[in-house]
């Protein structure tokens, strides 16, 4: 008996070390950021936009989604020496198209391009990228990558703490002068060109100090061990070279401008980009970014974001307002609100609510803590799905359903910070997050009361009775307040399946 124990032993043993991570050996250079040349096209715009040098950074906050993809493109264009972008999500589809078309096109120039994209969607282009990578001038990189030699089930199986910590980041960055850091991915529902359901979200576009510190925190995610070159994982192009990808992405392109959509990009090109009408708040501002050793999963001296944000929460004195597109506080979280709440500063958090949620498990273990969050006294605001519908702005806003992207957080009408960071336990301990926070009560304010004066409108308040019965509240369009005794929104197939998924223990993954 004992020799047949030690048989099966051996060959499951055998079995784990034959799916074993492959060792994986390659060679990859070291680059840099390019210093800033201050007699650029972008540094030349910078100064004529008031740039004062003397260490505050210009900052501009962009929420339509059209307009974030034009200042994208319209920055790939400028752009004469180099372009760093890294994203968690670049999507096959027309915004895409043109992302990665203007990339091209900026590197048929002679621009250095070095593009990082987490791994987590790209083997659908595997082609495109080994064609694009074939380029002299542009290098992609592959975060965490899905070796293509081995299957899913089998990285799941034996690799699945390496694969589950995912590169979040989205920034973009051109002559280290301008850059971009926020919430959104490059695809259609990030910038409205999605009929189905559109996400808001929040950039900030930004010049002066605060883009050294970005371009700094790229390089060292660039040049960690989690970016392998994209030729290791995809190979060389085969049947697909530059020349075809060339051509492919110029038809691609072409196509999406004799769209409805594409001339709604080039009429905010013209509203907000011409001659005069951009302009940036000069404020201090700091890049706040996990360490790329973080997606290693193991403790290190560099401290994590969550970490390094806390400070400006323990001095926090009157309010902290949270928008959150993934909410998941979990016991930890709901004691810490509570605790803030309990020494008088004003906890408010505007999150998804279950029909304008992408992700149903994190709507669920969120849902099971409103009612602690509420006795904590922390306000609670739901995004109506039919938000873009009230508001009907944006080329497809009046059809689309809608749903929160941003991820932003105002302390006592001073500190705003924009970046990937949401409030979860992925974003605090698994996936690297960044972000950039504006020191600026006037900005801050402004940005607030925006916020507060569509909350009654585009969202849901959330308030508990004696009883402990959930209410959700809101205005129609014509002012009639409206009342709900049960969740307004979701099918009653998404409420069992809500219920259930708020009973599996996933919520430190979420």
């Amino acid at each position: 008996m004992n020799y047949w124990k030690l048989l099966v032993q051996i060959v499951c043993a055998l079995a784990l070390v034959a799916c074993a991570p492959k060792v994986r050996t390659y060679e990859k250079t070291v680059t840099s950021s390019v210093p800033t040349n201050s007699n650029s096209a972008l540094s030349q715009a910078a100064n004529r936009l008031g740039d004062p040098k003397d260490g505050r950074s210009g900052v501009k906050l962009i929420n339509d989604g059209e307009q974030a993809l034009v200042s994208r493109l319209l920055l790939a264009a400028a752009a004469e020496r180099s372009i760093d972008a890294q994203y968690y999500l670049l999507h096959n589809d027309p915004t895409g198209h043109l992302f990665a078309a203007s990339l091209l096109q900026a590197a048929d120039r002679g621009v250095r391009i070095r593009l990082l994209l987490d791994d987590m969607d790209t083997s659908s282009y595997d082609a495109m990228t080994a064609a694009l990578d074939y380029h002299k001038n542009i290098e992609i990189r592959l975060f965490n990558p899905f070796w293509r030699d081995q299957s899913l089930l089998v990285a799941g199986l034996t690799d699945f703490k390496r694969i589950n910590r995912r590169m979040h980041n989205k920034s973009m960055t051109a002559d280290n002068v301008f850059t971009i850091v926020g919430g959104r991915n490059i695809g259609a529902e990030y910038f409205l060109a999605q009929e189905e359901m559109n996400y808001a979200d929040l950039d900030v576009l930004a010049a002066g100090p605060v883009v050294e510190e970005v371009s700094k925190s790229f390089d060292a995610y660039w040049n960690s061990e989690f970016a392998v070159p994209a030729r290791v994982v995809v190979g060389e192009p085969e049947t697909f070279g530059l020349s075809e990808a060339r051509e492919r992405l110029h038809a691609l392109v072409e196509e999406a401008k004799q769209t409805q959509y594409g001339e709604a990009l080039r009429k905010s090109a013209r509203e907000n980009f011409a001659d005069g009408a951009l302009s940036l708040d000069w404020v201090p501002a700091r890049l706040y970014a996990d360490p790329p050793s973080k997606a290693a999963g193991v403790d290190n001296s560099d401290p994590i974001l969550a970490s390094q944000l806390l400070p400006y929460f323990e001095d926090a004195r009157d309010e902290v307002n949270i928008v959150s597109a993934y909410f998941v506080p979990r016991n930890n979280g709901v004691r810490w609100m509570t605790e803030l709440e309990n020494r008088g500063v004003d906890v408010t958090v505007v999150t998804n609510s279950l029909r304008s949620n992408d992700v149903a498990p994190v709507y669920a273990h969120y849902a099971k803590k409103r009612r602690a969050l509420l006795r904590g006294g922390v306000d609670l605001y739901e995004l109506r799905p039919d938000a873009y519908q009230v508001q009907r702005r944006g080329i497809n806003w009046a059809q689309s359903r809608s749903g929160l992207h941003s991820k932003a957080f105002a302390i006592d009408d001073r500190y705003l910070f924009v970046g990937s960071f949401n409030w979860d336990p992925r974003s605090v301990n698994i996936n690297t997050e960044m972000g950039i926070l504006i020191d600026s009560p006037s900005l801050t304010a402004q940005t607030m009361g925006a916020l507060n004066e569509v909350l009654p409108a585009y969202t849901y308040r959330v308030t508990l009775e004696n009883a402990g019965q959930l209410k959700w509240q809101t205005r129609d369009e014509d002012g009639t307040i409206l009342e709900y005794d049960s969740e307004p929104t979701g099918s009653a197939w998404d409420h069992i399946v809500s219920g259930f998924l708020a009973i599996l223990p996933i919520g430190s993954q979420l």
